[in-house]
This record gives C-alpha cells, structure tokens and sequence, in this order.
C-alpha cells in the first residue's frame, strides 16, 4: 500500500528544522580543526588566489581574463596555496573542494562587495558543504517516506535533528563529509533499484573521496545481485566506465593541483592498508565503534534499533551498515568520522522501532511507557547535543585566538605573528587571516628560544608555564585563551562539573608601543 504523503507544511517545517539546527551547530563552532585543514584552505586557496575575487567584485573584467591565461600558461599562481608549504602526511583531492567553492563563489564575491571579514566567507564555505549534505539526507527521507511511510520519515528527521553528531559534522570539510552526500544519494537510489545511478554514485565516492566506502557499497552491490534486482553484466556495464571517468577526473585535477602525475585516493589506500601507518595517529580496540562511536552518535535513539528489526526490510538495510563497521574495524586507527554514513541507515531502523512501539500502544502497559519514552528521548538527544556542542564550542581555542588577536591590534600597526602547530590545529585558517597587509607565519621548526629572537611582533601559541620564561624580558601576554579540560566532581550538589585551562596565549613584543 503507497504511503500517505505528508502535508506540504510539514515538509516544509522538517526541512527548515534540519537547515536550522545544522546552522546552530556551524555558528556555535564556526572554526575547525586540523583534519578538516586541508579542505579549507584549499577552499579558500581556490576562492581567493585562482578567482582574483577583487578584481571581480570591480568589475575589472578584462584583468581576470588575463590573469587567468597567464595562470593557465605557467601555473605561477599555485605556489602561494597552503598545501605546497603543508601538504599533510598523504595528498587529498580537490575535486570536493573546486565544487564547493564553484557553488559558494557568487556569495563570496557578493561577500567582498560588501567588504566584510573572510570570517563570513568561512562561514559560507561551511554552509554550502552542510546543505549538500542536507539535500541528500532530504531525498533519502523521501524515499524512506514512499517505502516505510510518513510517520518513519517524520521520525528520522526529528531523531536526526536532535542528535549531536551528524549535524555537527555535516558543515565540516572532512574528507568523509565531502563524501556523505554522495553516499546518501548513492543508498537513496539503491533503495530504489535503480542500478546505474547507484553505480555511478558508488564509484565517485570510493574513487574520488574515500576508497575503504567499498565495503558499505560493496555490500549493497552484492545484496542486489542476490536479489535478483541486479545482473552482473549490467554490473559491468556501469562499473567499468563509472570507474574510468571518476579516476580519470581525480587523475586530472589533482595532478593539475598538486604539479605531479597522481591519484590521493590511491596513495591514502595504500598509507592506510598496505602500510597500515594511519596506526602512527593513535589505535582503539576492536570493538570501539560498536560499543562506544554507534551510542555516542545514536545517543537515546539506541534504545529503539532492537523494536526496528522485527520488519524484514530494515534487518535488510541494516546487513550493509554492521558488515562494512565490524570489516573496517579490522584497520587499528579509528575515528567517528569513518563510519559517519552509517547514521543515517540506522536511523531509519531507529525510526521504525519508534512506530512500531507507538502503534502497539493499546495492547499493553509496556508499551504504553515505552511511547512514553519515544517522545522523552527526543527531548534527552537534544539535551545530549547540547550540552555537547556547550563544549565543542570551547575545543576551538586557536580560532578564538586569533579572532581576538584582530579584535586586540590595530589594523594600522605592522604585524608579522607567528601561529604555532596548537593553534592551527585548532581553529587559525588562512580565512580567519583578515589583514592582507599582515604577515601570517605558520613555520613549525622553530625552537621557543628562536621564536623568542625572532622578528615576530606578536605569537599565537600554545600555553605551557616551562615556555614562558623564554619570552619574559620581550613579551608580554595580550590574551589568554581557555579551553575545555574534562570533568569535574563534587561531594555538593551538582556533583559534575566542567573544567577550564589556559590553552592558548596571544603574546606581544615589548618593541611594539
């Protein structure tokens, strides 16, 4: 039986409800940290020294053309993007980032007309990424809408809302994130049959962003094809060219920006699995996504996965999602952001076991609490979430810094300040450089003493009291910058607390009057 469809307001209001928590989460925490670096400054990088904006936004027309023959002749313009000076432990693609920054650059442009910080461009950038990632969680929904019906989807979308993770990562240039629109339009279409774009969608996520998606997607390939509603020819008839267009745009614009014959998502596979040296970054145990990511992410709606499998559909959808988690949990190194496509789907399972007690209502007092509780949990992710984007908005004490280091100096004086590794690992990007006068300095090579003696009219560092003592006689501190330091406990009431350290200092050279 087809599903009731739902009113056009309440579509209306889900999908402004997903846009705006989405948007509470990227102002709350508007900086970022050092995974999603490489993303963002080649945003910018693409934006602001290949688009020559303020040429643009002048009308100078005739310059850009120019500029840009010039720059196709001998590529002269690469040498000042940042990940020739940090290119990071393995190359990453640009082809997200070119997108991005095609689809934000109208706003950005308008954004330089008006003369306003690149603060707001980041912002933007950010924005335009979370509303790809929207618009493919929108057309799931729908599809999640025609095969399980209305209440499901309406679920989905307030269980999703009021969860912490996904909407804190949608706006985050993580590799993962540039690939989880891609991979929601990808299963949307697997839910639907339809073979070719599923292909199509798979093939560009795992070539192109993240190649370990070959196992989620995999598993979906192989459960059509036992199903019967996929033959291995047409298999082939769309892997084979998918597989040859993806790599060949990933070969070709990377190569392009990186100055070298290359393919990033290859030489990642091969960092990560053949010499497994994504281990240098820190190993969990085997089990960690199941017993610590999946609740985490899923808080209060964990309760519901179980009620979800009595339908045979959602044990189903859910075989993919638990196979490619217990697989990847094989490789030691592991983040939250790995498995973060893997929300969505369990949702929806989520989802079911919500309707599936609500409309056991009548039969049993259990049940009775147990719709009590439906609605209570809601109210207990959002309260999860946001306690937890409380502190998130804390754990970024370099972007702090450095926006209150452009509040603390005048635009006027001559400033070259040098940004530690802390500090560009969490928050300080080339958008937050708002000066162009300025002289930014991000070296990592310098010893305390030598930052100390150097030209430096001011430093962005990290606080520890054993460095201080080398910048006592000729510095002074302008600002300090706290952060999040863990919990607290009391023998009074409330017995938890949060605790708050020094993380960043802004220093000053006592040359400067």
């Amino acid at each position: 039986m087809a599903a009731k469809r739902s009113p056009p307001r309440q579509d209306l209001l889900l999908l402004l409800l997903l846009v705006s928590v989405a948007a509470v989460h990227l102002i709350a925490c508007p900086f970022s940290k050092v995974e999603e670096s490489f993303n963002l400054q080649a945003c910018h990088d693409v934006l602001y020294h290949r688009l020559a904006l303020e040429q643009v936004t002048r009308g100078r027309y005739r310059e850009v053309v120019t500029a840009a023959r010039a720059a196709l002749c001998n590529l002269c313009f690469l040498h000042q993007y940042d990940h020739h000076e940090f290119p990071g432990v393995v190359p990453r693609t640009f082809v997200g980032p070119v997108f991005v920054s095609a689809v934000s650059a109208p706003g950005v442009a308008l954004l330089s007309a008006l003369q306003l910080d690149k603060y707001y461009s980041q912002l933007l950038v950010r924005g335009t990424l979370g509303l790809t990632v929207i618009f493919a969680l929108w057309q799931l929904q729908k599809e999640v809408r025609k095969q399980f019906g209305s209440q499901v989807s309406l679920f989905l979308c307030l269980i999703t809302a009021t969860q912490f993770h996904l909407m804190f990562y949608c706006t985050r240039t993580l590799p993962n994130i540039f690939a989880l629109p891609i991979v929601l339009l990808a299963v949307t279409f697997w839910m639907k049959q339809k073979s070719g774009p599923f292909i199509w969608l798979s093939a560009l996520a795992i070539i192109v962003f993240r190649s370990e998606l070959c196992i989620l997607m995999g598993f979906m390939l192989l459960l059509s094809l036992k199903k019967g509603s996929l033959s291995f020819p047409t298999t082939l008839l769309h892997a084979i060219p998918a597989g040859i267009t993806w790599l060949s745009l990933t070969v070709v614009v990377d190569s392009f920006f990186w100055k070298r014959l290359l393919w990033p998502e290859g030489e990642v596979l091969w960092y990560n699995t053949v010499q497994n040296k994504s281990s240098n970054w820190g190993t969990s145990p085997f089990l960690w996504y199941f017993y610590s990511v999946v609740p985490r992410a899923l808080a209060f709606s964990l309760l519901f996965l179980p009620f979800g499998l009595f339908d045979k559909r959602m044990r189903l959808l859910i075989t993919p999602v638990v196979a490619f988690i217990f697989l990847y949990s094989f490789l030691p190194h592991k983040e939250l952001r790995f498995i973060i496509y893997t929300f969505p789907l369990l949702n929806i399972v989520a989802s079911k076991g919500c309707l599936y007690i609500l409309q056991n209502y009548q039969k049993s007092w259990i049940f009775k609490l147990g719709s009590f509780f439906v609605v209570a949990h809601l109210l207990g992710n959002a309260t999860y979430s946001a306690v937890s984007l409380y502190l998130s908005h804390l754990n970024y004490p370099g972007g702090t810094a450095i926006v209150e280091f452009h509040k603390l100096v005048d635009p006027s004086t001559e400033v070259f300040v040098h940004v530690d590794v802390a500090a560009a690992q969490t928050g300080v990007s080339r958008f937050l450089q708002s000066h162009s006068h300025w002289r930014y300095d991000k070296r990592e090579d310098l010893l305390q003493e030598e930052k100390a003696n150097a030209s430096y009219t001011h430093l962005i560092m990290e606080y520890k009291a054993s460095d201080l003592q080398h910048f006592k006689r000729n510095h002074r501190i302008l600002r300090e910058i706290p952060g999040f330091d863990g919990l607290g406990f009391n023998a009074t009431f409330p017995p938890v607390y949060f605790k708050f350290s020094t993380k960043i200092i802004i220093l000053q050279s006592t040359h400067i009057t």
